[in-house]
């Protein structure tokens, strides 16, 4: 027993399903045809509403706090991450969660949820999501040195009008701009002419991360001008006149040095390619590219929440919100695990072959098993909380239910 005829296993069950990132569903389903007693699911949702989800809350915030600390003990301003996730595919979506990493430490710092009906539609999540989040780091008196996200319009112009004049930088992740680069050139291969641009494709997506990598002051004309000079590369030109970027940086390239034949100067792949590469806002884009912080963690970050997070269930506000801040507390705990190692003491690697490399592999490092000690220090938390006043716990869920926008169906208010 807890308190006043609780029987602890029922609230424990309730946490362990919650904290896991489990689903509720299928968890009873399976307790039930292995011939086990438990909770119902009605049960479980009013557990989750009046206790478990105060208590991820409660640990959220104070997580939140010892990252601040520690953010505020190494100085300089911050460097973060930022993208939104959608929580449906499509443009349909009913909750946008905006996340912010500090990549000096690899942590999230900071997430919002937003609702499709504070805004007038649910493409405008993302930036809320961002206001939100820069109002809050605001106002803990943290300086914000640079901020890395996707192309969004949307978020561009706010960061350029509200935060470039206060000293902030505002650059572009590599991966984002090179996939759609990719895309551009698999379409125009495949026309009449342009095949050559296929074997083209590796080599120019790889100039593009030299462009910004080679670059560490983010110089914006100078990335431009070795970005431009890809266009006179593949067409055996390699002195290009400008003062930014005067000559490519290679030694000649003859014999065993070759592996692809030069495109010739005006055929239909050159002009296609020079089409592609000099678009104007591609090269406006070319100018912000992040020269050593991109956004690769933010997308692991949002590949973890799937598991808390399903899109194909729906919840709640409060029950999203939650399940959010699980998956931040998972990452956080998780983030930096150390390498795995072989029995002889060597770092351990592994061949994966990600859909966007389209075939191609890849070298990735194996890193040890995740450990769940969040996890534990929440089912702790909720037997203390709970055992100490549960009233608090009721307090604190009735806040958050205050809180939250209205449902858009009232049958999701209790998920």
């Amino acid at each position: 027993m807890l308190h006043r005829n609780m029987p602890a296993c029922n609230l424990l069950l309730s946490g362990a399903i919650h904290f896991s990132g489990c689903m509720v569903t299928q968890t009873i389903r399976m307790l039930k045809l292995f011939g086990l007693q438990c909770i119902s699911t009605s049960t479980y949702f009013c557990h989750q509403r009046l206790y478990t989800i105060p208590t991820i809350v409660k640990a959220w915030q104070h997580e939140q706090k010892e990252v601040i600390s520690e953010l505020k003990t190494i100085g300089g301003g911050l460097i973060l991450s930022g993208d939104c996730r959608s929580d449906s595919p499509g443009h349909c979506a009913k909750y946008g969660s905006y996340s912010l990493i500090e990549d000096r430490i690899n942590k999230v710092l900071d997430l919002q949820l937003v609702q499709s009906s504070e805004v007038p539609s649910s493409s405008w999540c993302e930036i809320e999501g961002l206001k939100r989040s820069i109002r809050f780091l605001k106002d803990q008196d943290l300086q914000l040195s640079a901020i890395i996200t996707d192309r969004n319009r949307q978020v561009a112009k706010w960061v350029r009008e509200e935060l470039c004049p206060e000293g902030t930088r505002h650059f572009f992740d590599i991966w984002h701009i090179g996939k759609s680069v990719q895309k551009a050139l698999d379409a125009t291969a495949k026309e009449r002419g342009c095949e050559d641009l296929k074997l083209w494709r590796p080599a120019i997506i790889n100039h593009l991360y030299w462009t910004a990598a080679s670059t560490p002051n983010g110089d914006p004309n100078v990335m431009e001008a070795k970005w431009c000079s890809m266009v006179n590369h593949v067409q055996d030109i390699h002195e290009h006149g400008g003062t930014a970027f005067p000559h490519c940086a290679h030694p000649p390239l003859e014999g065993e040095a070759r592996e692809k034949e030069w495109l010739e100067p005006g055929s239909t792949a050159a002009i296609k390619l020079e089409g592609i590469a000099m678009r104007g806002a591609l090269v406006k884009d070319i100018r912000q590219l992040s020269p050593q912080h991109q956004t690769y963690s933010l997308e692991a970050f949002h590949s973890l929440i799937l598991h808390f997070a399903p899109k194909h269930t729906s919840f709640s506000y409060v029950g999203m919100y939650s399940r959010l801040l699980l998956a931040a507390l998972h990452f956080n705990a998780n983030g930096d695990r150390p390498m795995a190692q072989t029995s002889h003491g060597e770092p351990r690697y592994a061949v994966r072959y990600p859909w966007f490399r389209k075939g191609g592999w890849v070298i990735r490092p194996i890193k040890e098993n995740p450990t769940y000690e969040y996890a534990s220090a929440l089912m702790t938390s909720l037997r203390e909380g709970y055992s100490r006043s549960p009233q608090e716990l009721q307090e604190d869920s009735a806040l958050l239910a205050s809180a939250a926008p209205d449902p858009l169906s009232p049958s999701l208010s209790f998920s």
